[in-house]
């Protein structure tokens, strides 16, 4: 174990630029979106220096309030998942804040959306990082206030409506995350994570009331149906670079919960013995057909985009819920993977929005001519999604079909099937718009001159497009030095 304040600082620097972005903001916006870079920047910063530690098997960890001043301590604690995780993550952010400088120049409220998504961040590396349960969903309810702020940005009847979704059914679902954590102190004692499995000596039927607690908050958080109603109203109503981070980040932190409490509270063993996962891969396979097959109908693109995302997510929590090495190995491979693919399609939407104004599919036909950068890197994008090899998103999918043959002969036939009919799904609703904005006519478009966006959003989005191909190409790299030892600990593999 190491001892290290560089998860505060991960923590605490958005704090602090956010702030003072905010104060600036006021007399120079120049000064303002530096400041707004340098904290993310500083933040991925401290996250990579934990890396080299945590590579050779390492945990680093902080106290930052001791048992002895509060009952239940808030403290740190840095491991493969949540360091992996966090990278991304912070990454993500740095782009999608470059990104968000000249988008965000014809709206109103610009410093507040620059401190909202510093705390956002500060929330999210927060919840990642911290080493047990209660302080964990003290970062969640803190990451639900500050996005709320983000989702109704433009603060119009819809975006209003939209945010009192997202905020109520986030309060009513955390309510239950609060219940089984309560519930996990009385029965072990502790809230630590990384001990796998600290209710490894509890039996009886109240395990099952406390997996299903857990289940909904972690489900609400990631857009898993039947509580994914927040997803396809929040995400299309606000701004686009938060958008991305919405899609691309943070649905992610109910995935992360979810693999904590599957593999941390619970343990492996207690897991296969309850045999209550089955139910979860139920509902996965549910919201994976279902995301897919409403994103279809859809006219608007950000809510189709949505949609998909819902389609997703159930890919990662039903490779968590198969409980073998390969399907958790992809599963924890589709989180960072995910965040690339649909970050860059939010962006993609965002630079149609900020260009032309066009946001419904079938006024995108001939943008590859008009907008020829942001409609390849789109492509490139929903060609991953759709998961045409070898980009990121067919290697996702690869490892969790090896990972069902693991669970077993009839899971393997019924995965694999879920998994194609949803490809067909994405090339459904993804392969028209490609085909009509490179190959269509311009009807709707004649008056717009063929140019781009400028440097500052593009070139996020191009970054997002070259690692797609990189690191579908690399995957197996990328596996074994940073996803791989996350699978050993768990199951000594």
């Amino acid at each position: 174990m190491v001892i290290s304040c560089l998860p505060v600082i991960a923590v605490v620097a958005p704090i602090i630029g956010g702030i003072i972005a905010f104060r600036v903001g006021k007399t120079s916006e120049y000064a303002r979106n530096l400041i707004s870079v340098a904290a993310t920047i500083v933040s991925f910063l401290a996250i990579t220096a934990m890396a080299p530690a945590v590579l050779k098997g390492k945990i680093i960890e902080y106290v930052l309030v001791s048992g002895e001043i509060a009952p239940l301590p808030i403290n740190f604690r840095v491991d493969f998942l949540s360091l992996f995780i966090a990278w991304e993550c912070s990454f993500d952010w740095i782009l999608a804040t470059v990104y968000s400088h000249r988008y965000m120049e014809p709206l109103h409220a610009r410093s507040r959306y620059y401190l909202f998504m510093a705390l956002t961040l500060s929330a999210v590396i927060g919840a990642l990082l911290t080493k047990n349960l209660f302080a964990l969903f003290i970062f969640f309810e803190a990451m639900l206030l500050t996005s709320y702020v983000l989702v109704i940005h433009e603060e119009t009847p819809e975006a209003m409506s939209a945010g009192r979704i997202y905020l109520f059914l986030g309060i009513a679902t955390g309510l239950f995350m609060f219940l089984g954590i309560l519930i996990t102190y009385i029965l072990a004692g502790t809230l630590d994570l990384g001990h796998g499995g600290i209710l490894g000596g509890v039996h009886g039927s109240i395990l099952n009331i406390l997996f299903v607690a857990f289940v909904v908050g972690a489900a609400a958080k990631a857009g898993i149906f039947p509580v994914h109603i927040w997803l396809p109203v929040a995400h299309p109503i606000a701004p686009s670079p938060a958008s991305a981070i919405l899609s691309g980040v943070l649905v992610k932190e109910g995935c992360y919960v979810m693999i904590r409490v599957i593999y941390d509270v619970f343990g492996l063993e207690l897991m296969r013995t309850m045999g209550v996962c089955k139910w979860l891969v139920l509902i996965a396979g549910i919201t994976i057909f279902f995301g897919s097959a409403v994103a279809i109908k859809q006219i608007n693109l950000k809510t189709m985009l949505g949609y998909s995302t819902v389609s997703q997510m159930g890919y990662i929590f039903m490779g968590a819920a198969l409980l073998t090495p390969t399907a958790l190995q992809g599963a924890i491979l589709h989180i960072f993977h995910h965040s690339m693919m649909k970050s860059a399609l939010f962006l993609c939407a965002g630079a149609f929005i900020y260009k032309t104004g066009i946001r419904d599919i079938d006024k995108m036909a001939g943008m590859g001519k008009k907008m020829p950068i942001t409609m390849t890197v789109f492509s490139i994008a929903a060609l991953s999604m759709i998961g045409v090899p070898p980009l990121v998103g067919f290697m996702s999918k690869w490892y969790l079909c090896l990972g069902a043959l693991e669970a077993g002969k009839l899971m393997l036939m019924a995965f694999v099937a879920v998994l194609l009919l949803s490809s067909l799904m994405n090339a459904v609703y993804y392969m028209p718009i490609i085909i009509n904005a490179f190959f269509g006519g311009d009807e709707h478009g004649k008056e717009i001159e063929p140019d781009d966006v400028p440097p500052s959003m593009s070139v996020p989005m191009v970054m997002l497009a070259i690692g797609i191909m990189i690191f579908g190409i690399l995957v197996s790299i990328s596996s074994l030095t940073l996803v791989r030892p996350v699978i050993s600990a768990i199951f000594g593999v």
